[in-house]
């Protein structure tokens, strides 16, 4: 926002700024998700306890990304707390790379665009105007955070009694995202056929 801020007094180019800040999102998001891929599955089954994710957790976490994962990916860009994870857990939950990079790509390009126009527009305005408006965007985003996590909090129970009834077993990684969630729809969270769904469901069962 500072480099935007800069273009809209001239001496910067705003398309520059924007493809400069698109392309260190995107290279630093897919550092995140193949560190995730290598490392983050055994990580959390090690160490998860010590920081209140279990083995319910990671299978919720699993069944999140199952089932909203190209959403997460997406609205987590914009989201203060998850875009800092929400690439190193798209790793570590088996997420298929081209899916991830595809709508990483396109939330790093709209993130970039919304926030570098707003502070390219309001390069001119005064330095108590631009506080007034980052306080104001701030409250929000925190009000935002603080009831999810009330919402989550409240239903935590039902959220991880939804992932045992979908992801039966122990907790396992996902090798290429070919374990898929069994679903009443007859479909997979990503709408394939019943017969993929049922061939994916069978890997799934089979130990590792």
């Amino acid at each position: 926002m500072a480099a935007a801020a800069v273009a809209a007094q001239g001496q910067l180019n705003i398309v520059a700024v924007l493809a400069v800040a698109a392309a260190a999102g995107i290279l630093g998001d897919n550092t995140g998700f193949w560190v995730g891929r290598r490392f983050g599955f055994r990580l959390l089954c090690r160490y998860g306890q010590h920081i209140h994710v279990g083995p319910r957790r990671i299978k919720f976490l699993q069944y999140l990304f199952l089932k909203y994962g190209r959403r997460i990916v997406f609205i987590g860009r914009f989201v203060m707390i998850l875009r800092t994870w929400e690439a190193f857990l798209a790793g570590a939950d088996w997420m298929p790379w081209r899916k991830f990079a595809i709508w990483n790509a396109a939330a790093v390009v709209v993130w970039a665009c919304v926030w570098g126009l707003l502070a390219f527009g309001f390069g001119h305005a005064s330095t108590s105007t631009m506080e007034w408006v980052a306080s104001g965007i701030s409250v929000v985003i925190l009000a935002l955070l603080i009831a999810g996590w009330i919402y989550w909090r409240r239903h935590e129970d039902e959220f991880e009694a939804r992932a045992d009834e979908a992801l039966p077993g122990e907790v396992r990684a996902r090798p290429g995202g070919r374990r898929e969630l069994q679903t009443e729809a007859g479909q997979s969270a990503d709408g394939d056929r019943p017969q993929a769904k049922d061939r994916r469901a069978r890997a799934y069962r089979q130990p590792s």
